[in-house]
């Protein structure tokens, strides 16, 4: 019994003891509000007191990123004396919201602690050699390839893409020197663009006389004051207006027997092939308008371009591994007039080793 009774008081002792040995902190998680990255670092400082008996020091001050940068009293802090803990945050390129964490480190554990900083960083306006990044001759733009996403081809499709003119003369666009394909128009507006000026290009697509589906891609020349080749994609889809309950059910339907296909492991230069059933499960002949690869690597036959209802056909699919090595994972799409699934993929996946 006495010495479970020593055993308890020691216990009390010692928890006293450390009890006495800590730090208490005014503030422990600071907001900066709103901050201009191009002011650059600000900084703040959390206050402590010692309310021990004893001395205590800060061994070390962690910071839970890079951009923070701690600073603390370094000398013993004695009973009812202060102290501090520094946390600089460097906004530099880190636009948005921020929260980060200073873990304080002290020769007592209970009064090891985490601090807090947060804010919003508003970013720095751009030049226009950032915000036009690409140079073609004279004029810059955001981007070399005029994106005009997932369109479908029903009708012409008309985007516009910002243009700044970073020269000392006007710029203006050169009809007889530009190489476009059929299915593709662009103008300038203004005609004429000033010096340091934005405007827009205004690119038209034709998807039907482009007559492809899928990803798509042409090279283009702008002449005049366009100097580089730039690139028009797209992902073209078929276009199906409002169908009633009986239109489709009527309609083609494309049922595949497997939509993935693991070959395991097989030794690079060995060409694989694969068969997959396309059945049209419709009540309408089903037309396939495209089947495309994600890989020059990977070829495919199909006999015909069209299943009638009820009927089924084999899609051939080649892979040839001679430049792969590793895990491979492949697709092939197949573009269709089924108007509820128009697109569907077939992945081939695997590892190709030496």
């Amino acid at each position: 019994m006495m010495k479970v009774i020593f055993s308890i008081s020691a216990m009390m002792i010692l928890m006293s003891g450390i009890a006495q040995s800590t730090i208490k902190f005014t503030k422990v998680d600071h907001n900066f509000g709103e901050i201009r990255e191009m002011d650059g670092a600000v900084e703040f400082t959390f206050q402590f007191i010692n309310n021990g008996e004893e001395g205590i020091r800060i061994t070390n001050v962690k910071a839970s990123c890079g951009c923070t940068t701690p600073g603390w009293t370094k000398e013993e802090v004695m009973p009812g004396d202060s102290g501090y803990v520094k946390a600089k945050y460097n906004p530099l390129n880190r636009p948005g919201k921020f929260r980060k964490s200073l873990r304080i480190s002290t020769t007592s554990v209970a009064s090891n602690t985490t601090l807090y900083i947060s804010g919003f960083v508003k970013p720095k306006p751009k030049t226009p050699e950032q915000e036009f990044p690409v140079s073609s001759g004279d004029l810059r733009l955001k981007y070399r390839g005029l994106n005009l996403g997932k369109i479908t081809n029903e009708k012409v499709v008309t985007k516009t893409f910002d243009v700044y003119n970073g020269s000392d003369t006007i710029v203006s666009l050169n009809g007889d020197n530009m190489i476009l394909p059929d299915h593709i128009s662009i103008s300038l507006a203004p005609e004429f663009l000033n010096p340091k000026e934005i405007g827009e290009l205004k690119l038209s697509y034709d998807p039907k006389k482009k007559g492809d589906y899928g990803y798509v891609s042409d090279n283009i020349q702008l002449g005049g004051d366009f100097k580089e080749n730039l690139s028009v994609i797209a992902v073209v889809e078929e276009f199906f207006p409002e169908m009633t309950a009986e239109e489709l059910d009527n309609a083609p339907k494309l049922a595949i027997s497997d939509r993935s296909y693991d070959f395991g492991k097989v030794t690079a230069g060995t060409e694989l092939s694969m068969e997959f059933v396309l059945t049209n499960s419709g009540k309408e002949k089903l037309l396939f308008r495209s089947v495309k690869s994600n890989c020059g690597c990977m070829t495919y036959e199909l006999k015909n371009r069209g299943i009638k209802k009820g009927k089924s056909q084999t899609l051939k699919v080649f892979f040839d591994t001679s430049e792969m090595l590793g895990n491979q994972y492949k697709s092939m799409t197949i573009y269709s007039n089924d108007p509820v699934t128009p697109t569907q993929i077939i992945t081939i996946k695997g590892k190709v080793v030496k």
